[in-house]
């Protein structure tokens, strides 16, 4: 099974590839475009070629919380995820989704969240993990990838290699 875990942004999404034991691969893509929809495409697009050059069958997405302050930034996340599934179905109509929500992934990790512990803390928190568990130092977007992969399959009871 390869499972591709997605850390969604518009801008920078974090992605990382795994299969029951290891990590395979991991990356951030990256959009400067003003326009949302140009920035959509090249996130799309950046992901159907890892999905391809991977043999995905399994995709794990932080969920868009719903509690976003700003509506545009909510509705702009949608549309990106939506323009993923589609991708998705239209590659290979058998690949699962499963969406996490970050308490959720963050808990299966053993990282702390809830009231009064501020974004930056856990974005921190992330980082730390990635790098002191697999020796990799990432960006916030690729750590957080990465942990979503690491509580999908901690979620699912897969073995997982941890050297």
């Amino acid at each position: 099974m390869r499972v591709l875990a997605l850390d969604l942004s518009s801008k920078s999404s974090g992605w990382c590839v795994g299969d029951e034991k290891d990590i395979i691969d991991y990356g951030c893509i990256t959009s400067t475009s003003t326009i949302n929809i140009k920035r959509i495409i090249v996130m799309r697009d950046g992901i159907i070629d890892i999905i391809k050059k991977h043999n995905v069958d399994q995709i794990v997405i932080e969920e868009v919380r719903t509690d976003y302050k700003n509506a545009h930034t909510y509705k702009i996340l949608t549309w990106l995820q939506a323009a993923i599934v589609i991708a998705a179905y239209e590659i290979n109509p058998k690949i699962e989704i499963t969406y996490l929500q970050p308490s959720s992934w963050r808990a299966a990790i053993g990282i702390h969240t809830g009231r009064g512990v501020k974004r930056d803390e856990l974005k921190k928190a992330d980082i730390k993990h990635v790098k002191d568990k697999y020796g990799i130092e990432a960006n916030d977007d690729v750590s957080d990838a990465i942990c979503i992969r690491e509580a999908y399959m901690i979620k699912n009871n897969t073995e997982m290699n941890w050297e």
